[in-house]
């Protein structure tokens, strides 16, 4: 590793964008996707294309170990020094008996020292194909000329296979489960149920009730749970966790107040889901929520990394980047009964995960990433 490192310019990569007014140059990989993102004036295009395709026609991977171990120490940062960390990776591993869901995106810690150089080559070789790669470009551009010089950098790159598909779906779930992490610090809940990937028809109504739980303070989890019974600090929601190209979960994430326990504060949201479901929404709230909604969109779009994100991850997500903006048209179309319908249908007991955070393992309870 040491010998590797003396081949190494430190930055250069980031430096000649940099010198060049680039910006912004990052990466992230989440379960469906990896991205590769920065911004640089319209005058450098080619530039931009010059240098990714000899990113992708030409990996050069000297800092491989390097990166491996920072790849594990972000893990032990994000993972096990952080109480919601663990608790949200218990979550997926007891919620999810099959689907690759339930595996940390970059493996698991003995995954990530066991990782060798030729282990990188053969996944960049399965996925890093023509057909597996979606670029989107925003900004003051020529698209005939893009295409031009997409065509002339990356042309060389060799048609190959699709990698292989995620064949393993999730069986029904038994009944509910429970996992309970060891933590001296604040109390958490998170509750999971199961709901379908984004492709269902009903994709758009887990929107809307989203929107209408934890909306910032006009949700009902924090007009009930935080400002008028006080039993939490934070309460809220995540519509599609950790993913959404396959059946996922619809995420309750609440933080107690010092005080008050995680029992109390589930027994609460419990009845509040009951009310919720009981109770058809009023059309003022439903349009309220849905214009949040399509105004959130809109901001992304005002700017050019959050458009070309958007652009990017609905074209590898649903096959046409057309669909970011019919989406809101599908949006639109919610009405209060499907609201009630799908809440009624998926967020029963039966197929929710329970995961929470106790300051000492109770005596015949559930041990960190265990189920009741």
């Amino acid at each position: 590793i040491d010998r590797a490192q003396t081949f190494v310019i430190p930055n250069e990569y980031p430096g000649l964008i940099e010198e060049n007014g680039g910006a912004g140059m990052n990466a992230g990989t989440n379960y469906d996707s990896t991205e590769y993102y920065y911004s640089l004036p319209s005058n450098r295009i080619e530039l931009w294309f010059l240098l990714e395709s000899q990113r992708f026609l030409h990996p050069v991977f000297r800092e491989f170990y390097k990166e491996r171990d920072v790849v594990l120490e972000e893990y032990r940062m994000r993972v096990e020094s952080s109480p919601q960390g663990r608790l949200l990776e218990d979550l997926l591993a007891t919620a999810f008996a099959a689907h690759p869901y339930r595996n940390p995106p970059a493996g698991w810690p003995s995954d990530i020292v066991n990782l060798r150089l030729s282990d990188a080559k053969r996944f960049f070789e399965e996925y890093y194909v023509p057909a597996n790669i979606t670029i989107a470009i925003v900004g003051d551009v020529n698209p005939e000329e893009a295409r031009r010089m997409a065509e002339r950098y990356f042309g060389g790159l060799k048609a190959r296979p699709l990698p292989p598909l995620v064949h393993t779906k999730e069986p029904p779930q038994p009944g509910p489960k429970m996992a309970a992490v060891d933590s001296m610090n604040q109390p958490l809940l998170v509750i999971g149920y199961k709901r379908p990937d984004q492709y269902d028809h009903d994709d758009p109504a887990f929107d809307v009730i989203s929107g209408v739980l934890s909306g910032g303070r006009t949700g009902l989890l924090y007009q009930d749970l935080v400002r008028d019974k006080r039993l939490a600090l934070e309460a809220e929601t995540d519509d599609a966790f950790p993913d959404s190209r396959y059946p996922n979960l619809f995420l309750f994430f609440v933080a107690p107040t010092l005080g008050h326990t995680v029992e109390e504060n589930q027994k609460e949201l419990d009845s509040l889901l009951n009310r919720f479901m009981a109770q058809k929404m009023d059309n003022e709230t439903l349009a309220r929520v849905k214009t949040k909604a399509r105004a959130e969109v809109i901001r992304r779009l005002a700017s050019n990394p959050g458009l070309a994100s958007l652009l990017a991850s609905y074209y590898a997500g649903y096959g046409d980047w057309r669909k970011l903006f019919t989406s809101l048209d599908d949006l639109d179309r919610v009405t209060a009964d499907d609201v009630q319908r799908v809440a009624r249908k998926y967020l029963v007991a039966g197929s929710r995960t329970i995961a929470y955070t106790v300051s000492s393992p109770p005596t015949g309870g559930v041990s960190r990433g265990g189920r009741q």
